[in-house]
Parts: structure tokens; sequence; C-alpha cells
């Protein structure tokens, strides 16, 4: 009777879960088929699949704007600002989370203030900062402001590496190692899991960004897919197929990143919540 009911229940969940997995798939799946449609099928809106396919919006995307280009420009801002953003957090999170200094507590509460600082109130210095420097046009305006770290991401990892037994830091530190040593061949492999949820999570964003783009940068050749996708959607018409089929393939890097480190997206998200 037990297992019976066990059964059932867990018969119920699988049910639930299907259901909401075809709610969450189902605008990538509308996304999917209406980039095969023409703009009178898409505005029509009569049938969820293509009656007549058609590949033209995808060899339009790709011949009437640098297309490549964008993606190149895109993965490179995305990369470098991940890689750069997450390796200067995961030495703040060391230095607050294991190192004893005069002050350290206070630091730290001035970076959990930063995390209540709405992104737009530094939107202006932060562009006279890069215009004073000459980063104007450049892709690196997009890059290097990261580089200085995130408040959310030095709290992450705080959380994490505190919870790696002290004694450990003290062992090495007492066989002769650095505290930058100790970080990069201790801690660092520790908290892989966490850094590869800051990474999809930073990547995502950086590829998705909008607004940077359109502030720093000025020249064509230099955009990224976001704004290059942009350029279909006119004052008075948009067109719909293109704009969509532009949209999927700028989907693509981000589900890549998130299948290769979904494992260690997981455990991190996990072990965060167990906490």
């Amino acid at each position: 009777m037990e297992h019976t009911t066990q059964q059932a229940i867990k018969s119920v969940q699988y049910i639930i879960l299907l259901a909401l997995s075809v709610v969450i798939l189902f605008p990538f799946a509308w996304l999917l088929l209406s980039s095969f449609k023409d703009n009178f099928e898409i505005m029509s809106g009569n049938h969820l699949i293509p009656k007549n396919w058609t590949f033209d919006n995808y060899v339009k995307i790709m011949t009437e704007i640098p297309m490549l280009t964008f993606f190149k420009n895109s993965a490179f801002i995305a990369v470098m600002a991940t890689i750069g953003g997450i390796f200067a957090s995961a030495m703040s999170a060391f230095v607050f989370a294991k190192l004893q200094f005069k002050g350290r507590d206070t630091l730290f509460t001035m970076v959990l203030v930063v995390m209540m600082i709405p992104g737009v109130v530094t939107m202006i210095p932060l562009f006279i900062i890069i215009k004073s420097v000459g980063l104007m046009d450049s892709l690196w305006a997009l890059i290097l402001p990261n580089w200085t770290g995130a408040a959310f991401s030095v709290f992450f990892l705080r959380q994490h590496m505190m919870s790696i037994p002290h004694d450990l830091y003290e062992s090495a530190k007492m066989e002769g190692c650095s505290p930058f040593r100790i970080f990069m061949t201790i801690y660092l492999p520790l908290v892989k899991s966490a850094l590869a949820t800051l990474a999809v999570l930073n990547f995502i964003g950086h590829w998705n960004d909008l607004l940077g783009p359109l502030i720093y940068l000025n020249s064509p050749e230099k955009m990224t897919i976001t704004v290059g996708i942009s350029y279909f959607r006119g004052q008075y018409v948009t067109d719909y197929p293109v704009v969509l089929a532009g949209v999927f393939l700028s989907l693509i890097p981000t589900v890549v990143v998130f299948m290769f480190l979904q494992k260690y997206l997981t455990k991190g998200m996990l072990i965060s919540g167990l906490k």
C-alpha cells in the first residue's frame, strides 16, 4: 500500500515537471518555428508550425549585416569580461574570507552596500571615466570596468571559501606558501562549482547586454550581436522573421555555455542552497 502511494506521488511529480517543462520550452519552440515563417504568416498568428518553410530569414541576417563580426565582438567581450571579473571577485572573496587585517569587516560591509546601488546610478560617472581614459568606441570599454569584480560575486564566493576549513590555509602557510599561491593552488580549485555558476550568469549577462554597446560603441564594425539584431527593427516596419532568426542564432552560444557547465552550475546552486 505504501509502495503504491509513493509511486502515485512520484507519477504526479513527473506530470507536474513535464507540464512545467512544456510551459518553459514553448517560447523557445515558438521562436524557432517562427524564424522559418514569412512576415505575413507571423502577423496572422494562425499556425504554430509554418505552412511554407523558408530559410530566407537566416540568409538575410547573415548577408545584410556583418553577423560574424558581431558574433566575434560579443564573444570577445563576454569571455574577457567574465574571466577577468570572476578572477578579481575570487581574489577579493579570498581576502575577505581568509586574511586578517584591520578594517576587513568594514570593507566587506561596504561591498554589501554596493549590492544595493542600482547600476543606473553609476552610469554617468563610469561614462566620464571611460571617456577620460580614451576608451570610447573600444571593446575594452565594456571589458575593463568588469575587471574590478562585482559585489554579488565577491559575496557569493566568500561564502563558499568560508566553508573550507581554515586549517587548510594555516597548514599551507606553515609550509611556506604565500597567500597568492594558496589562493591559486588550493582555494580556487575547491570553489570551481561556484566559479562555474558565476561564469554562466556573467557570460549570459554580458552576451545579452544591449545598453552598454549603445553607450560606448559608435563604429558599426565594433557593435555586438544584440545591437546588430536591432538593425532590423524599423521605425514603422519591423522584419520580425529576420529578428527572430537573429535572436535564435544569438541564443546558441549561451546554450552551449550552459550545457558545458551545467554539472558545475547545478552543484554550485545546490551548495549555496544548503548553506
